[in-house]
């Protein structure tokens, strides 16, 4: 088949026409991106009242900073929290801070429960009612009325039996805060501990914002005196951590590894052009299957942005191609050559994403999608452009091509050499034992990012708060919010049993605030038994006289039909710690989770895991397991499928190599079976990360097979399959130095699977006549 550049230009405008169209029509609808993990599991899987519990918690810690001040002075400490909280406040990025409760509302925070004192009651209380413990709670009112406790509103009339004194003691499970001076005091820490929380006009994510406001923490920190302390909690502090780190690699990794390739390119070309050429195809390969993406699934997920602009970059062996050819042929001459390759190299890569569109996974379908659409319009443009782009370009051999070349020629052979054929046969042996023997993986730690001073600084907050978890909880669905709350006090006797055999410290319910209107009811069934065994009785120890009693049995008949509504409940002060805990209030399904105080080890998850089994609309959810059972999913689909993928490949470049394709196939396959054994023993098991890398691994070494094979292998084109192995290892290679984990596993594959690609694929070259070398 012969091309001619004037054949060629019909299509290459058609070509630039379709890219153009394609993204102007994505950029039109406008592109949105995804970072939930969740989003990536099946839909059967994937449980949506999960998902908008998980995203709605995140919301929750996203959309504010917490901020604990402690000092050894009592006096200095509640001085820079009153400075840190006049300063914050007055910044654009913040919408509200709460530091202080006024003294006007104190009072009524302590009293906007009183008037549902007969229907909303502490546990102990009404643990007590149950029992018939009458006596007990009359002595304890006695103790009340005669002690030096005040109870507020409470009053011999109003509350004889102390039923409100109870609840504001112990009622309602809130954080571990008491009101000193009017600030916010964390009780029982070892210093005096303040807090401040901030809540924000936006996502904690533009880097703006972060440096706002933590240069005003920074400032503050720097005055405090000696003994004091600033921590902090908050989505705000892991996002600009995660920033700073970025900017720190990507100024030296990126921009480290970029000039590497400029350099190598310089030095090989001699000129700075082919390096524009290179990446040409690569850029419109990373545009047009960002936008077709967008297009088909809605939104771009991030891991899917990152990861296919990696697996993408194998495009750039299509251009280094035509380039080295270029250097030997004319313009008109080169794709004759390098054609079939260069469709072979397509399908060979393509194959390996093309298998996952018929997985499960939304995000490896996604992939393969990205991962397609880029492999295949950075084809079409060498192809259809370079032609037009080298036209005026004159031959001109590379001289490194021979020194290379000359280079290879030393490797050691496997055809006829007993000794390496013994070597690499041992060498494979060991390998398939460590994989034998080895296991997955599959740590969510695999995609943190924040340094661990961070996170225990985050644990110390929520500790020192007694804040419940984020990440573990029981998810309760009903018909109603009612039914919810219903079923919360049905299971909660069960959660009290395990708390009291120490599986875990304790646990947060909405229903401890709010109780169902059928507790209500049955709670003021239960006041209303007391006030008629032992009110009378009550007084007459007290000496009141009988029209007390009937003031007192009036208050009670005029509440009998007084609830506390969750309508109500929401317009309360009392209600903002708690407001998490509803995540859906209506609609077809109702939802609210308990969460739980503490690390859950694996006999609390087992009994949580039995509990929830026991009945219907109760799911436990451990976000930390379920993110790690998904890696571990993704990390098994595609190791099947890479196979399924791989053998299809091998059958069809074996009707075209048929006794040569073994040449082909086994460089990058030792090299992934040798990297997989490697990894094992450095970093103690395979990962998803590990596996997509691999991707790259194989698309590359069994590109440098079929264009080495196909050309006879000639010097220039073993120049250009060692570039691109050089450009992936600079591009790719160096994130092994990355702090971030999922981009070191990616590139600590990279760098050994390429290396030994490029080690291994000397050693099957084969010399027969007419071979340039």
């Amino acid at each position: 088949m012969t091309y001619r550049i004037p054949e060629l230009t019909t299509l290459a405008a058609g070509w630039l026409l379709v890219v153009v169209a394609v993204i102007l029509l994505a950029a039109n609808r406008g592109l949105a991106f995804d970072s939930s993990i969740l989003a990536l599991l099946p839909e059967t899987e994937q449980q949506p009242l999960v998902q908008r519990a998980g995203d709605k918690i995140s919301a929750e810690f996203s959309a504010g900073l917490l901020i604990l001040v402690s000092g050894e002075d009592d006096a200095d400490t509640r001085a820079a929290v009153t400075a840190m909280a006049s300063e914050l406040a007055a910044l654009s990025a913040v919408e509200t801070v709460t530091w202080r409760i006024e003294s006007s509302a104190i009072e009524d925070l302590r009293n906007e429960l009183f008037a549902y004192r007969f229907s909303v009651i502490e546990a102990g209380v009404r643990q007590l009612l149950l029992a018939d413990q009458h006596q007990t709670i009359s002595r304890q009112a006695l103790l009340n009325l005669f002690g030096p406790v005040s109870a507020g509103a409470n009053s011999i009339i109003d509350d004889p039996f102390g039923l409100y004194l109870a609840l504001q003691k112990n009622g309602g499970g809130n954080l571990n805060l008491e009101l000193a001076d009017s600030l916010l005091r964390v009780s029982n820490a070892e210093q005096p501990t303040y807090l401040v929380t901030v809540s924000l006009n936006g996502d904690p994510f533009p880097p703006s914002l972060q440096q706002m406001l933590l240069t005003k923490i920074d400032q503050q920190r720097a005055r405090l005196a000696k003994g004091s302390s600033i921590r902090l909690s908050g989505m705000l502090i892991h996002a600009a951590a995660g920033a700073k780190q970025a900017q720190t690699e990507i100024s030296t990794i990126g921009l480290g590894s970029l000039l590497g390739i400029a350099i190598a390119v310089w030095l090989v070309f001699g000129r700075a052009r082919p390096l524009l050429l290179m990446l040409l195809p690569v850029a419109v390969g990373v545009l047009f299957a960002s936008a077709i993406t967008s297009l088909v699934f809605g939104r771009i997920h991030l891991i899917t942005l990152a990861f296919g602009a990696g697996l993408v970059g194998v495009s750039i062996d299509y251009a280094l191609h035509f380039l080295c050819e270029r250097r030997y042929s004319d313009a008109a001459a080169v794709l004759p050559k390098i054609f079939a390759g260069l469709l072979l190299g397509l399908f060979s890569s393509v194959m390996a994403y093309a298998v996952m569109v018929l997985t499960p996974f939304p995000g490896l379908r996604q992939m393969a999608l990205f991962s397609i659409a880029g492999l295949f319009a950075s084809w079409l443009t060498v192809i259809l452009w370079f032609p037009r782009l080298t036209g005026r370009e004159k031959i001109r051999p590379v001289e490194f091509a021979q020194k290379l070349g000359r280079l290879r020629g030393r490797f050691p052979r496997i055809d006829n050499n007993r000794g390496l054929q013994l070597s690499l046969t041992l060498a494979l042996m060991l390998a398939l034992a460590s994989l034998w023997n080895s296991s997955g993986r599959d740590d969510i730690r695999l995609l943190q990012t924040s340094p661990p001073e961070l996170l225990q600084q985050e644990r110390a907050v929520h500790r020192a708060l007694g804040n419940a978890s984020s990440s573990q909880y029981l998810l309760i669905s009903a018909a109603s919010l009612e039914h919810c709350l219903q079923l919360e006090e049905a299971v909660r006797p069960a959660l009290d049993a395990l708390v009291a055999a120490g599986l875990f410290e304790g646990y947060q319910a909405l229903s401890g605030s709010l109780p169902s209107l059928q507790r209500q009811t049955q709670n003021y069934a239960l006041v209303t038994k007391l006030y008629q065994d032992h009110l009378e009785s009550l007084y007459q120890t007290i000496k009141l006289p009988p029209e007390r009693y009937n003031q007192a049995q009036d208050r009670l008949a005029r509440a009998a039909s007084l609830r506390l509504t969750p309508e109500n409940w929401q317009q309360l002060a009392a209600s903002k710690t708690r407001q998490g805990f509803i995540i859906e209030a209506s609609g077809p399904t109702a939802v609210t989770v308990i969460r739980f105080t503490g690390l859950l080890d694996d006999k609390a998850k087992a009994a949580l895991n039995e509990l929830a089994g026991s009945r219907p609309g109760l799911t436990f959810v451990d976000q930390v397991q379920n993110v790690s059972d998904l890696l571990k999913k993704y990390r098994v689909q595609i190791g099947k499928w890479l196979i399924i993928a791989y053998l299809i490949v091998l059958a069809v470049l074996g009707l075209r190599y048929r006794r040569n394709l073994w040449r082909v196939v086994l460089p990058p396959l030792l090299a992934s079976i040798f990297t997989l054994a490697i990894l094992v023993q450095l970093e103690q098991g395979i990962n998803l990360f590990h596996l997509m890398a691999l991707i790259l691994v194989l698309g590359i070494g069994l590109d440098m097979g079929i264009f080495l094979t196909e050309t006879n292998e000639a010097p220039h084109i073993w120049l250009a399959v060692s570039l691109s192995a050089y450009t992936s290892l600079l591009a790719f290679g160096l994130l092994a130095l990355s702090a971030t984990p999922v981009l070191h596993h990616f590139g600590i594959t990279v760098a050994i699977g390429l290396s030994l690609v490029w080690l291994l694929a000397p050693m099957v070259r084969r010399v027969e006549p007419g071979s340039r070398l």
